[in-house]
C-alpha cells in the first residue's frame, strides 16, 4: 500500500533539514496570453486562471468569454529527509511567492519578494515590431534571462541578454509567458507543512495556428529546482482543477491513463452556457501522469477537501485523501472493484469501463454537478541543486455531441503529444498568415419565412476548413437596415451547421428578424453571410407573468391609451396596463398578497380562454347592494361574515354573446386585519408593491377570490340568501341557505360509444362551483388563487377606482391570427404548438399550410388508434385553427398529426383531468 510505505517513512524519518519562511506578500503580478482562441490569466501564486479577486479568466473561445474552467493550480508534495513537505493551495492560502531562491533555499530578501512580483509576456510580434521600428515593449527589453527565461543567444555571449546585439526571447509558440516563484516566502497555511525549498520556473505559451489543437489549446513548462540541501524524494506534481465548463451543474470528469489526458465534459448534451452540443477541456500531461483523482467539495471524511499535507499528498499519489485506495465503479471508494490510481478511467462516448455514464458498470448516469480534480505524475526524486520538468498542454475540443466532444478532444491530444514527441512544439512557430474562409450559404428559414408558435431552426451549408459558426440575432425594423451590433450572437461548436437557439426578445406577438452566419476554422473566418429575414407569430400563453394581460379598458375622466403611449397593452388589447406598471391614470395597481407575481397566471390557467372583468358600478357604489362573504382559508371556513363590495366580477367568457357569467367574491382579511361590512375606499392593510421599476409601501384592500356559481343564476341565489342572514354585517350559514343541490362531474372511459359515468362531486357553499365545466374538484378560482388579489392605492388618495372603472384579466393564451395579422406573408408547412397544453377539456390547435390542397388533422392515442379527425378536407393556404375536444376521452397522451401535401408533423399532447 503506498500509503503505508509513506506513513513507515515518516515515523522512522532522521532529524531533517528545516526551510525557515520568509515573511513576503503574495504576489500580485498577472499577465494574459491572447493570441490564439484562448484568454488566459496568469498568476504568479501557484494559481493558474484565479485569484483573491477573479476566477474562471480561461476564456475559450475568448471572443465570447465563456469559461470551461473556474480555478487551477499546482500541488507539489514529496520527502525531505523522510519529512512530508507540500505546495499547494486551491482557493486561498496560496503557497507560492514571487522569485527565485539563493542555492541555500533562503530568500534574497526575507520579507519582501516584491521585486520579482511580475510576469513577462513577449509575442512574436513584439519582436517583429522591434526589428521593424527599434522600439521594445518593457517585458521584451527586460527579459529575465538571469532568472532562468529561455533565450535565443544572438551576440555570441553566453548568459548575458544584449537585445541591440542580437540576443532575443525565446518565443515558444506565437506568444510565451514567463515568471518565477517560490514555496519559501511565508508560511504553509493550506498545507500545514514545512517548505520544501522550490524555486519554480514557468514558461507558458499560445499558438496562433491553422490546426484546432493548437490553436484552442495553451501550453505549459514548470522547471522545479530543488534548492534544499536534501534530496526532494517521492515527488509528485500535480495539476487542480476546479472546472465549470460553462454551467457548473452539469459537468462530468474522466481521464485516458494511455494519454496522460484528464478530462472534463457535460453531462448532458445541452450545456445552459455553451449550448448545445457542449465541448470538452482536457489536462494533458505530456510528459506523462500516473494517477487521476478526485475530490467531493464538501464530500465526507476522507473523500473531500485536502486539508492538510497529507491529504494533499493523498491526492497526488492516486488514493483519497485519507488514503483509501480508489476502487473502481460507484463512488470510487471502498467499492468492490479493481483497485487504481484512475478515477473515473472508462471511454465515455463507448460507455467501456468505469466512467461517469457507465457508474455501475451496467450502463449506468450518474448524477452531473460540480466536479474536482488532479492529475499527478508518478514519483521521482530532485537531488539538491538539480531540476525536475512537468510540462503540460490544457486543450479544448467539440465534437457532435457531449460524448464525441471527448473523443475528438483525445485526437487533439494525439496531435499535440506527436508534435511534442518530434520536438515540434516547445519551439518558436512560423508566422501565420491565415486564409479567408468562403461565407456560409443559408438555408432556414428562408427569407421572409413566417413562423407561428415554434422554436426558430436555423441551417446553413458546411464551409470547408470551418470548426465553428456565429449566429447572428437581431430585430429587423420598418426600414429594413438592421443593427447587428445589438444582435444576439450563438456560437455553434462542432463543425454543425444547424441551431435551434432561445431568442430572448420582447414577448410581443409579432416580430421581425434578420440573421446572419460566419464560419471560422482557427484563426481564420469568412465574411457574414448574407442577410435574411423572417417574421415570428406568437401566442400569449405567460403574458399575465409580465403583467400586459391586466389592462384598464375604462376609467372615468380619463382617456384609456391616450395618444403616444407605448403600452403593451394598449398595442395588442385596447386597454392600459394596471399589473406591475400603473396605469395611465395612476391611481391603483393590481397585484397579489406579498407581489407573488406569478400567482394571477397560475390560476388563471384554471379557466382557459376566458376573460374576466372588475367592474366598478353605479349599482355597487350603495352600500349592502353587492356583497361577498369572508372566509379565512376557503369558502366554509371562518366566521362567513357577509359584507358589501364595490365591484361586480363577471367571468366575459371568450366575447361571445350572452357569454357571461356573473361571479361570487369570497373575501380574505389579514391576520392583524378585522373583516369588514363596507371596504370601499378602505385599505387597511400596507406591503411592498411593484409599480413600474420601483417597489412601494402602499395601503392595499383585503383580498378578493373569484368563484365560479354553480348554475347560471348562482349570484342572484347568494345574494338572496345572503340578504335572508340579515345582509352586510351578517353571518352567512350554508347548512341553513336552502340550497341541497350536490355538483356532480361526468368521468369518461375515453371510448365514444361509453356514457359517462356521473359521479357526485361534493355539496355546495354559497352556490359556488366545484366542478366547473368538469374541469377539477377543487375550487374554480380563475383570478389569484386562493391568496387572492389586492388593489394597491397607488395615488395615495384612499380610493378605490371610481364608478365607471373598468378592469378586464384577460385569458393566458392569446391566439394570433396570421392570416389577419400578416397578409401577404409567405406560410410554411407547420403544426403550432398546442394550448394550453396540458388541458382539462379543450385545447386549441394552430396550423399552417403553405399550398392550398387536402389537409388532414388527427388524434390518435398511444396504442396508434385515431380518436378524434379535427380536420379533414380541401384547405387553402394560409394559417388554421382546430379545437381539440377532449371532454369524451380519458386522461392521457396524445398524438397531434397534421398531413397535407405529402409532409407531415406531429405533437404530443396531455389531457389532464
Amino acid at each position: 500500500m503506498r500509503l503505508v510505505t509513506a506513513l513507515a517513512l515518516l515515523l522512522s524519518a532522521a532529524p531533517v533539514l528545516a526551510q525557515t519562511p520568509g515573511s513576503c506578500a503574495l504576489g500580485t503580478a498577472a499577465g494574459t496570453l491572447d493570441v490564439s482562441d484562448v484568454r488566459a490569466r496568469l498568476f504568479n501564486t501557484g494559481s493558474l486562471f484565479y485569484s483573491s479577486t477573479a476566477s474562471a479568466q480561461y476564456t475559450v473561445p475568448q471572443d465570447f468569454g465563456t469559461s470551461p474552467i473556474f480555478a487551477a493550480g499546482i500541488w507539489v508534495g514529496g520527502l525531505i529527509g523522510g519529512d512530508l513537505r507540500a505546495a499547494g493551495s486551491r482557493y486561498a492560502q496560496f503557497e507560492f511567492w514571487p522569485g527565485p531562491l539563493n542555492e541555500d533555499a533562503t530568500l534574497p530578501n526575507p520579507t519582501d519578494c516584491s521585486a520579482f512580483d511580475r510576469i513577462f509576456v513577449v509575442s512574436r510580434a513584439d519582436v517583429l515590431d522591434y526589428e521593424a521600428t527599434g522600439t521594445a515593449t518593457p517585458d521584451l527589453a527586460e527579459w529575465p534571462v538571469a532568472l532562468g527565461a529561455p533565450v535565443v543567444d544572438g551576440d555570441g555571449v553566453p548568459g548575458n541578454y544584449d537585445l541591440a546585439g542580437g540576443d532575443r526571447p525565446l518565443v515558444y509558440g506565437h506568444q510565451t509567458a514567463f515568471w518565477v516563484m517560490n514555496d519559501v516566502g511565508n508560511e504553509h497555511n493550506e498545507t500545514d507543512t514545512e517548505p520544501i525549498g522550490l524555486e519554480v520556473r514557468v514558461s507558458a505559451f499560445s499558438v496562433a495556428d491553422e490546426r484546432a489543437a493548437l490553436y484552442s489549446g495553451t501550453f505549459y513548462r514548470y522547471e522545479l529546482v530543488n534548492r534544499n540541501a536534501a534530496p526532494f524524494t517521492e515527488a509528485h506534481f500535480g495539476f487542480f482543477t476546479d472546472p465549470d465548463l460553462g454551467d457548473a451543474g452539469d459537468d462530468y470528469i474522466g481521464v485516458d491513463s494511455t494519454r496522460s489526458l484528464a478530462f472534463t465534459y457535460n453531462g448532458t448534451n445541452d450545456d445552459d452556457v455553451y449550448g448545445s452540443p457542449p465541448p470538452a477541456v482536457g489536462y494533458d500531461f505530456l510528459t506523462g501522469a500516473a494517477s487521476h483523482t478526485f475530490f467531493i467539495g464538501g464530500g465526507p471524511p476522507g473523500t473531500g477537501d485536502p486539508a492538510t499535507g497529507a491529504e494533499y499528498y493523498n491526492y497526488l499519489q492516486g488514493l483519497w485523501g485519507n488514503g483509501t485506495e480508489i476502487t473502481a465503479f460507484g463512488l470510487g471508494y471502498q467499492t468492490p472493484g479493481e483497485v487504481t490510481p484512475w478515477a473515473f478511467y472508462g471511454d465515455p462516448e463507448r460507455e467501456e469501463f468505469w466512467s461517469e455514464v457507465n457508474y455501475d458498470g451496467e450502463g449506468t448516469d450518474n448524477f452531473t454537478g460540480d466536479r474536482r480534480q488532479v492529475i499527478s505524475t508518478g514519483a521521482f526524486t530532485i537531488p539538491p541543486g538539480g531540476t525536475h520538468t512537468v510540462d503540460f498542454a490544457i486543450l479544448f475540443a467539440a465534437g457532435a455531441n457531449h460524448l464525441n466532444s471527448v473523443t475528438v478532444l483525445k485526437a487533439a491530444s494525439d496531435e499535440v503529444q506527436a508534435l511534442y514527441d518530434a520536438g515540434g512544439l516547445f519551439v518558436p512557430f512560423p508566422p501565420f498568415e491565415p486564409e479567408p474562409l468562403a461565407a456560409p450559404g443559408l438555408l432556414l428559414p428562408t427569407n421572409g419565412a413566417a413562423i407561428l408558435d415554434e422554436p426558430v431552426p436555423f441551417s446553413w451549408r458546411p464551409v470547408e476548413g470551418a470548426t465553428r459558426y456565429i449566429l447572428e440575432v437581431t430585430l429587423d425594423p420598418s426600414d429594413g437596415a438592421p443593427d447587428f451590433e445589438e444582435a444576439q450572437r450563438f456560437l455553434v461548436l462542432g463543425g454543425r451547421t444547424t441551431a435551434t437557439p432561445d431568442l430572448v426578445f420582447p414577448p410581443y406577438l409579432t416580430l421581425d428578424f434578420a440573421w446572419r452566419v460566419r464560419a471560422e476554422g482557427g484563426p481564420a473566418q469568412s465574411p457574414f453571410s448574407e442577410v435574411r429575414s423572417f417574421t415570428t407569430f406568437r401566442t400569449m400563453p405567460d403574458f399575465f407573468a409580465q403583467g400586459y394581460g391586466i389592462i384598464e379598458v375604462a376609467y372615468p375622466g380619463a382617456e384609456v391609451c391616450p395618444p403616444g403611449i407605448d403600452d403593451f397593452g394598449c398595442r395588442f388589447f385596447g386597454g392600459n396596463t394596471v399589473w406591475l406598471d400603473p396605469n395611465s391614470t395612476a391611481d391603483y395597481v393590481v397585484t397579489t398578497p406579498g407581489n407573488n407575481l406569478g400567482q394571477i397566471a397560475l390560476y388563471a390557467r384554471i379557466i382557459e380562454d376566458d376573460d374576466f372583468e372588475m367592474r366598478f358600478t353605479e349599482a355597487c357604489a350603495t352600500p349592502g347592494t353587492c356583497l361577498a362573504v369572508y372566509a379565512d382559508v376557503a369558502p366554509g371556513i371562518g366566521d362567513d361574515e357577509i359584507a358589501s363590495v364595490p365591484f361586480e366580477l363577471w367571468n366575459v367568457g371568450t366575447d361571445e354573446p350572452g357569454d357571461e357569467t356573473r361571479m361570487i367574491p369570497i373575501l380574505r382579511a389579514p391576520d392583524s386585519a378585522a373583516v369588514l361590512v363596507d371596504w370601499e375606499d378602505a385599505f387597511p392593510t400596507a406591503q411592498d408593491v411593484i409599480a413600474g421599476e420601483d417597489t412601494l409601501a402602499l395601503g392595499v384592500t383585503h383580498r378578493v377570490l373569484w368563484m365560479m356559481p354553480d348554475r347560471p343564476d348562482g349570484y342572484d341565489l347568494f345574494a338572496a340568501a345572503a340578504d335572508g342572514f340579515g345582509g352586510p354585517g351578517g353571518t352567512y350559514d350554508p347548512d341553513t341557505d336552502g340550497d341541497t343541490q350536490v355538483d356532480s362531474v361526468r368521468i369518461y372511459s375515453g371510448f365514444p360509444d361509453d356514457p359517462p359515468d356521473v359521479r357526485a362531486c361534493r355539496t355546495q357553499d354559497y352556490y359556488i362551483d366545484f366542478c366547473y365545466r368538469d374541469a377539477s374538484n377543487r375550487f374554480v378560482v380563475p383570478v389569484g388563487g386562493l391568496a387572492g388579489m389586492v388593489l394597491a392605492d397607488l395615488a395615495g388618495d384612499g380610493t378605490t377606482p371610481p364608478v365607471g372603472t373598468l378592469i378586464r384579466f384577460h385569458s393566458p393564451t392569446v391566439p394570433v391570427d396570421t392570416e389577419d395579422d400578416a397578409p401577404g406573408q409567405p406560410v410554411a408547412f407547420a403544426l403550432g404548438a398546442a394550448y394550453p397544453n396540458p388541458f382539462r377539456s379543450a385545447a386549441t390547435v394552430p396550423f399552417a399550410v403553405a399550398e392550398s390542397g387536402r389537409v388532414r388533422l388527427s388524434v390518435f392515442d398511444v396504442l396508434g388508434r385515431r380518436v378524434a379527425v379535427l380536420a379533414d378536407g380541401e384547405m387553402a393556404a394560409g394559417a388554421h385553427r382546430a379545437t381539440f375536444d377532449g371532454n369524451r376521452l380519458a386522461s392521457g397522451v396524445y398524438l397531434v398529426v397534421l398531413e397535407a401535401d405529402g409532409q407531415r408533423q406531429s405533437q404530443k399532447v396531455m389531457l389532464v383531468r
